[in-house]
């Protein structure tokens, strides 16, 4: 796969619409700060010895088969019309697989970046499953009349994924967030499932120079599974830049799953999920710094979706 130029950094909240920030993911996926933190699982260990620098010819290509499922264009990035049994299915089978796959989930702020972004929309268009993870996708979907069946979100995809991992002894690697975060959800999955094999896991703080060197990382520690918090646009980026370098059967990007899950932030109550009212309890939960994704993100994702409905051939 080509190489792709390293993400622009967040600019939804500098005022320009460039890229989307994942509204649970409070840190930068790559930080600029002189050290890289590692925090690594003590079975099996992973080195500290200098990575060497992996070539930009994968092995292994990205497989981008299309799915089974037929697809719902959005804003000009398809996706698949899947219930969330049925994209699991899909992806249990994928792990068996020789070729890499990943999955990716979409929004009304990521979908709208994706139109700017060159690298995060291609990021969408080669991934092997795309669904919506926010419930203005699914009711955009219903005006353009091609209704998706449901909303499948990334971090339930995770948590199912996770415990699935555990039953058939797939090993998992959890890359992003801050210390606290990841290494507090690694704490809590060997509680609640002690067959989860962790093969490794560490912050995402660390720069696009170090990129090679962390896929590397994952690659010794042998994962069957790859769980990446960094934040849209840069988590799908870097898995479709790194993934078949990673050597892991299977990538989901996951957003701020972490800081949720280890209980360093709150996820809105299950009515409030289901309503569909999810990013306004994350509005009033943040106002000063998602006031402008959700109150102009969501007025332009409206607009541009009642556009592609006009501009639909009668």
């Amino acid at each position: 796969m080509r190489e792709r130029k390293r993400a622009r950094e967040d600019d939804w909240d500098s005022g320009r619409m460039g890229g989307v920030p994942d509204s649970d993911s409070p840190t930068p996926p790559f930080s600029h700060a002189p050290t890289l933190q590692h925090v690594q699982t003590p079975t099996p260990p992973l080195s500290h010895s200098p990575t060497p620098p992996l070539s930009h010819s994968p092995t292994l290509p990205l497989s981008h088969s299309s799915s089974s499922f037929t697809r719902v264009t959005v804003l000009g990035i398809k996706v698949d019309n899947a219930s969330e049994d049925e994209a699991f299915s899909l992806i249990d089978a994928w792990i068996d697989g020789a070729a890499p796959t990943y999955m990716a989930v979409v929004n009304a702020a990521k979908l709208v970046s994706a139109r700017r972004d060159d690298d995060l929309r291609q990021a969408l268009m080669d991934a092997d499953l795309v669904t919506a993870d926010g419930m203005s996708v699914v009711w955009a979907s219903r005006l353009l009349r091609s209704p998706l069946k449901e909303r499948v979100t990334g971090i339930d995809m995770f948590e199912r994924l996770i415990g699935h991992a555990a039953r058939r002894g797939a090993s998992v690697y959890l890359l992003g967030g801050r210390d606290e975060a990841v290494g507090g959800i690694v704490a809590r999955f060997r509680r609640e499932y002690p067959n989860l094999r962790v093969a490794g896991y560490r912050n995402g703080y660390f720069t696009g120079a170090e990129a090679v060197g962390v896929a590397e990382q994952i690659r010794r520690s042998e994962a069957e599974l790859l769980f990446v918090a960094m934040g849209s646009p840069m988590q799908e980026i870097w898995i479709a830049s790194n993934l078949a370098a990673t050597g892991a059967r299977f990538a989901l990007g996951v957003g701020g799953a972490f800081d949720h899950l280890s209980g360093l932030s709150r996820r809105a109550p299950r009515w409030v999920q289901q309503a569909g009212m999810e990013w306004l309890y994350r509005l009033l939960s943040e106002p000063r710094r998602l006031w402008r994704r959700y109150l102009i993100g969501n007025l332009l994702f409206t607009w541009l979706v009642a556009k592609q409905l006009v501009s639909r051939p009668r």
